[in-house]
Order: structure tokens, then sequence, then C-alpha cells
């Protein structure tokens, strides 16, 4: 049987340019970037940016280009994970927080927080950076998912017109029919109530990808009913059944995010700090 948290392992160690048993040795860790590995070896959703730091709980594994490690294993050897990222966590969760108060206001890029991850921005001044996202990776092991089968989730298809009129208006931006022109794998699953398209959940990969992630999204007047876990269900359900990994990561500050995973049955693989160029 399949060791996969041996094998999610080996995918990000030879990710970050790491021997796999440092992301669990719970020491602190500097690597020089690894060259480009091809689609079907990287993380999925991760895209390559010049610094990542990741942890599985225990220590942290830095990766970024060869020439600063020693610069920086000068300034971030003595630091916890959470030391690199607590006031730049605290100002981008004061930014989403206010997108949900004053959700018409809008917000710009540079109003995210990213300038309070101050040493690792320091760190990073031979490098150009757009800035830094703290996202939390959750997977499914096949071997202990029992899906939950619900009468009205069902595969967005053709063969359904008026659910599939519905689906081409999708109002959301995490799940649509544009995204089946970008990936290889685009299979949606849908709540429909009483004849609604009321929630969806989408698979976002390309088919060579070793883990499938999806999107989910819940029509705002139909949130916290359970209809985005049902959804959820079906897509993890569909993602075993073609021999892949159900992936699912989420930025750190959005908690109801966090809760999804949590109530299907995902667990929580680790969290990172990744650069954006």
């Amino acid at each position: 049987m399949l060791d996969l948290v041996a094998f999610l392992d080996s995918r990000w160690a030879r990710y970050l340019g790491c021997a796999p048993e440092q992301l669990r040795d719970g020491g602190r860790h500097i690597v020089p970037r690894p060259e480009v590995a091809s689609a079907a070896d990287s993380p999925w959703p991760v895209r390559r940016g010049p610094i990542a730091v990741f942890t599985t709980g225990r220590g942290w594994v830095m990766s970024l280009p060869e020439e600063m490690c020693e610069r920086v294993r000068a300034l971030c050897m003595d630091r916890e994970f959470g030391d690199l990222v607590r006031e730049g966590d605290r100002l981008q969760q004061q930014w989403f927080d206010r997108l949900d108060d004053e959700p018409t206001t809008g917000a710009r890029d540079g109003d995210r927080g990213d300038r309070g991850y101050r040493l690792m921005n320091c760190l990073a001044t031979e490098v150009r950076l757009r800035g830094w996202s703290h996202y939390l990776h959750w997977y499914c092991d096949p071997a202990s998912f029992s899906p939950k089968r619900d009468e009205h989730v069902h595969p967005i298809t053709e063969d359904q017109p008026e659910i599939w009129r519905q689906w081409q208006r999708w109002p959301g931006p995490m799940v649509g029919p544009r995204l089946q022109l970008r990936y290889e794998t685009a299979d949606a699953f849908g709540y429909v109530l009483n004849g609604r398209l009321v929630s969806a959940a989408q698979v976002q990969a390309a088919s060579a990808d070793f883990a499938w992630e999806y999107g989910v999204d819940t029509l705002s007047g139909y949130r916290c009913r359970g209809y985005a876990t049902a959804v959820v269900q079906a897509a993890t359900a569909f993602i075993i059944e073609q021999g892949r990994v159900p992936w699912y990561y989420h930025d750190h500050y959005n908690k109801a995010s966090r809760r999804l995973p949590e109530k299907t049955g995902y667990f929580q693989y680790g969290e990172g700090l990744f650069s954006a160029e």
C-alpha cells in the first residue's frame, strides 16, 4: 500500500531541493533552489518563484537562489517559521477582513500587507518580487475517504441543458466554464436545489499532475448550509477514481476555506510562504 505522506514528501523535496527527511526532522534547512522540474514532478498547484519557505509542522526548509544561501543562513537559522510570517500574516488578515466588511470598495494589491514580511523582503533584495502568498496545503487519503452521496449533487454536463445554461452564467471567480479552456481536466459538480445550481466544485488540473486540486464556490444566499461540502465530496471521489491525489490549498487568512477540508476528511500536509515574481 502506498505511503501517501512519504510519496508527497518525495515530490515536495524534489521541488524545494532538499532531502525528504529534512521535511520531518524538525530542523531548519536552507537549500539552493533546484532547476525547474516538469509539471508532473511539481507539487500542484505551486508555481515556481525565487523563494519558498515550507514547513510540515516542525522546522522548515527554505529554498532560494544559491548565491543567497550563506547570507540568509546567518539571518534566519534562529527563527521559527512563525517568526518569518507573523507580521505579514497579521497585515494580510486585516486586508482580507476589510474586503469582507466592505466588499464593494475593493483593494489594491499594494494593500495586502506584503510589506509586513519584513525579514523576507530584506532577504529578497537581489530579486524582484510582486508579493508573498502564505498557503495551507491539504490532501485526502483515498484509503480513509468514505464519500457521502447526496441526491442533489450532479456532474455538470451538457446533457442537462437547464443546469448547463446556469453554469455558463456562473458568477463566481473560483470556478466557471472559462476554466475549461485553461485546464486539461476541468470536470465540475453542482448542487441543484429546486432546479437551481447553487454551489459548484470544479477540478483544475493538467492530466499529468500527480495531485489534482479543485475550486469551489457557492452563491451568496446559499452559503453555510453544507452545499459546498457536498460538491467537494463529489469532486474528491472523482479525483480518486482517476487515480490521483485530491489536493486543496488556500490562503492563511481565509478561515472559511480552512473549515471546508476539515469537514470533508482531508489532512493538513503543510504550509508555506511563496514569493511571486
